[in-house]
């Protein structure tokens, strides 16, 4: 699960929306006759750099927001409503893409639950760097498996 602190929207966010604020404020305060280098009206120019500094960081801010939100999502509704299972480790290669320092791996598994028949798949995770020893072909691992969806697997890794 992504836990993130509240804290953190507003230590990223709050010093932009205050810079903000501060343009718009001195967009009213300008004179309606006072002009950029550009020739351009400086009311305006502070009146679109606020906007600018208010709107850009709330949008990226709750885009943000709504992204781990599905994930943290998708977890809950695996682990709540999904098929417990096992697969089992067919094969493992890493795929050469690095996250924060962690390979990325691309499994080949046979998935087995209760519900469903066993299938094989295909699976791309992200698995922390010191755990690659401990997941070798043929291993069996829990497994939860979105009963809408069998794609849509969650490996519970110990």
């Amino acid at each position: 699960m992504w836990k993130t602190s509240n804290k953190i929207w507003i230590i990223t966010t709050a010093p932009l929306v205050i810079v903000g604020l501060g343009f718009i404020i001195f967009g009213v305060m300008a004179s309606p006759e006072a002009l950029t280098d550009d020739g351009y009206s400086l009311k305006n120019f502070y009146y679109f750099m606020g906007g600018s500094f208010i709107i850009f960081p709330l949008v990226a801010a709750l885009g943000v927001y709504y992204y781990y939100k599905r994930i943290n999502d998708r977890e809950v509704f695996l682990i709540n409503e999904g098929i417990r299972g096992e697969a089992e480790i067919l094969s493992r290669e890493q795929t050469g893409t690095y996250i924060n320092e962690q390979p990325q791996v691309k499994f080949k598994l046979l998935i087995t639950t209760t519900d469903m028949a066993p299938y094989e798949l295909e699976h791309k995770e992200i698995v922390n760097l010191l755990d690659m020893g401990s997941i070798p072909e043929g291993k069996k691992m829990p497994v939860v498996v979105n009963p809408n969806n069998p794609q849509d697997i969650m490996l519970i890794f110990d």
